[in-house]
């Protein structure tokens, strides 16, 4: 990956969290959550100008298996990318750009 990958900690109680309700819901299924956002940090942090700008500088890369986004900054001069959520498409979207 040529980008620095950095995860905020609300992303990583998000993924927790999602991890652990789908666990519940049947047993693998956390993991296949986990392995599908794994697949798509990894395509993010590789090809984070693919996507598309939504609100002033975040992107949003759409996960295909599981109803969330991920939103994140893309700041080219460190070649950082900035996850700020992994976020479940059902929560009020004003909710995708709080830190």
């Amino acid at each position: 990956m040529p980008n620095t990958v950095i995860i905020s900690s609300a992303a990583e109680k998000e993924l927790q969290d999602s991890f652990e309700w789908y666990e519940e819901q049947r047993l693998g299924l956390g993991e296949r959550f986990l392995n599908q956002i794994d697949a798509a940090v990894m395509t993010v942090g590789n090809n984070p100008q693919l996507f598309p700008v939504k609100v002033g500088t975040y992107r949003q890369y759409v996960v295909s298996t599981f109803p969330f986004v991920i939103v994140y900054e893309y700041i080219p001069e460190n070649q950082l990318v900035y996850i700020l959520h992994i976020f479940h498409t059902s929560r009020h979207p004003k909710k995708k750009l709080r830190t």
